[in-house]
Order: structure tokens, then sequence, then C-alpha cells
């Protein structure tokens, strides 16, 4: 495996796709989640007859929380999409390290 020069245009198309990306399903999940989030408290503070739940907390509490899981999505995508002449990829530092098997706790002798 060949090792490329990082170079300002392979920087820019890496994080093109994250920005772009991140934003499209922060947005369109937000808005899923805001609707949605939004109707639930609505219908629990009408039936309370009273404000029980803060729905602006709560949504953005669950906006915040869908960002979170959303970047662990788009960092796998960055990983497995090929770009115009190059990929990333995990690579380790140490090849004896990658080829050794994880260490399991000792088996105690019978």
């Amino acid at each position: 495996m060949q090792e490329l020069e990082i170079t300002d245009g392979r920087i820019v198309r890496i994080w093109w796709l994250l920005t772009w990306r991140t934003f499209a399903g922060a947005m369109i999940g937000g808005i899923v989640i805001g609707f949605a989030a939004s109707f639930v408290i609505g219908i629990i503070n009408e039936t309370a007859g009273r404000t029980i739940l803060e729905r602006g907390f709560i949504v953005s509490l669950l906006e915040m929380f869908w960002m979170f899981i959303w970047q662990f999505f788009v960092i796998k995508m960055m990983l497995r999409k090929r770009y115009n002449g190059f990929r990333l990829a995990i690579i380790a530092d140490d090849p004896s390290a990658a080829t050794e098997p994880e260490t399991s706790p000792a088996q105690p002798e019978l």
C-alpha cells in the first residue's frame, strides 16, 4: 500500500464530504426529530392541561444526541468512499501489532 502526499486538493475533498454529509444529515434528522418530539410533547402537555415538558430543551437535547450518532456514520462513510485517485485507510504503525491476535485472559489449567 503506497502512502500518498497530503495535498490541499485531497484535504478539500475529505473536508467537503465531511461537511456536506454532516450538514445534510443534521438538517434532515433535526427536522424529523424536532417535528416528532414537538408533536409528542404537545400532546402530553395538552393532555395534562398545563406545561409539563419544556419543548425547546428536550428537542435540543434530542437533536444534539442525533448529531453525536450521525457523526459516527459520516466517518464510516468517509472511510468506505473511494475518492478520485485515493481512499482513506486505517493502517497499523507497527505491522507486528496488527497481526498478533488479541490477547485473552489466561485460562487456568485443570
